[in-house]
């Protein structure tokens, strides 16, 4: 049975806006960045201007849709509670059976990439939605057949094609996108975000972890593609969640919990947190201002574990697994993190040693998206591409 479009009245359309998001945000924030469906934006980096068609030959790569179940098999099968070590014959049937999924992720990441900055004209647009368009239209990742390794997989695969998506409709010009298929994906969308909200909805407190701020972003941006409010006031909701975990000395517990991988995982909870508050920042909702004190110190705390690893080590009593940690898609948070709210101490070391900073899952070419500065008057509409300012960086 394939999940259901949102037909009756109400169903995943609640508002949260006056219960859980209103105690988030206070009165005073909720109405100065209320979000009101066709109002929601991306940061402005997803409206620049493609470079122009170089008007060479476009090599698109077509990914069949995936087309069976997602109950997969974790990589961490037969370790302890702290899930961190890594069962080599489970990570290789995991490869195998997410290998459509995965390269789905990097093939429509890259198509936009090759849309926006690297000038490869319509061909490349094309390519891009036409592997939106072919996913959406067989109805892919919409099982239910479907464990919570296949939820983490659907989410991981949301986030992606919705920033696809949405540098091809910030930034393309007008009349450029086919109505019909835009409608097909976004209906999708939909659906997928309501697989994933139904998931991560009401979790246990002591299982919520980084895969629920990574449902938060990809839900979302979905939510900025597809104009929901629900959904973007379902996300705001879990980043409160996820700031209610910080504890005094500014760390994530469910992370350090995985002992040897703590600093590892402590990391990969700040991709979504930060993308969750960028895009919050530019649509008038002030999470880091209000979450300062937990959203630094935690930010803080990875940077400083990110230099020394020995401190999370001495915090965990565990020796910290560093391999694939130093890597551009592993620090891509910072890019949006140093333009949004300042420089953390260390953090521009590592910017300039692996920039570009290039993440699939937060958006693709990382530092292209952020090189300008993200932020409008809450009170302002933005008038792309006229009023979007290249730094100097």
């Amino acid at each position: 049975m394939k999940i259901r479009q949102r037909s009756e009245p109400g169903q995943w359309r609640r508002t949260l806006l006056t219960a859980a998001v209103s105690t988030v945000f206070g009165v005073g924030t909720v109405n100065a960045g209320q979000c009101l469906e066709g109002d929601l934006r991306a940061p402005a980096g997803y409206y620049q201007i493609p470079e122009s068609d170089d008007g060479g030959d476009y090599d698109c790569e077509r990914v069949e849709p995936h087309d069976g179940g997602l109950s997969l098999t974790s990589k961490y099968q037969g370790s302890d509670d702290a899930r961190n070590e890594l069962n080599e014959e489970a990570q290789q049937a995991y490869k195998e059976a997410t290998e459509k999924v995965r390269s789905f992720e990097k093939a429509v990441i890259a198509a936009a990439d090759d849309y926006q900055v690297d000038g490869d004209g319509t061909a490349a647009l094309s390519c891009l939605m036409d592997n939106l368009d072919a996913w959406a239209s067989e109805d892919a990742l919409l099982t239910d057949d479907i464990n919570h390794v296949g939820q983490a997989v659907r989410k991981w695969a949301l986030a992606a094609a919705a920033n696809a998506y949405l540098r091809a409709m910030a930034s393309a010009p007008e009349g450029a996108l086919d109505p019909a298929q835009s409608e097909r994906i976004e209906s999708w969308f939909r659906r997928l975000s309501d697989g994933v909200r139904a998931y991560y909805t009401d979790r246990d407190p002591d299982k919520i972890n980084n895969h629920d701020y990574w449902a938060a972003w990809a839900v979302m941006s979905s939510a900025v593609a597809t104009q929901e409010c629900g959904d973007w006031n379902w996300s705001l909701a879990k980043f409160d969640e996820a700031m209610g975990q910080v504890n005094s000395g500014g760390y994530l517990p469910r992370e350090l919990s995985r002992e040897t991988r703590a600093l590892e995982y402590l990391n990969y909870a700040m991709q979504p947190l930060t993308m969750i508050a960028t895009f919050a920042e530019v649509n008038g909702y002030t999470l880091h201002e209000r979450y300062q004190t937990e959203f630094r110190a935690l930010a803080n705390n990875v940077v400083e574990g990110l230099e020394s690893p020995e401190l999370i080590e001495n915090l965990v009593g565990h020796e910290q697994i560093t391999e694939g940690l130093y890597k551009s898609w592993s620090l891509a948070w910072m890019e949006p993190w140093q333009v949004m709210w300042g420089d953390v101490s260390g953090m521009q070391g590592f910017l300039e040693e692996w920039r570009p900073m290039k993440s699939t899952r937060l958006g693709g070419d990382i530092t292209y998206l952020y090189r300008i500065d993200p932020l409008w008057p809450v009170d302002a509409r933005p008038n792309p591409p006229g009023d979007i300012q290249l730094r100097d960086s």
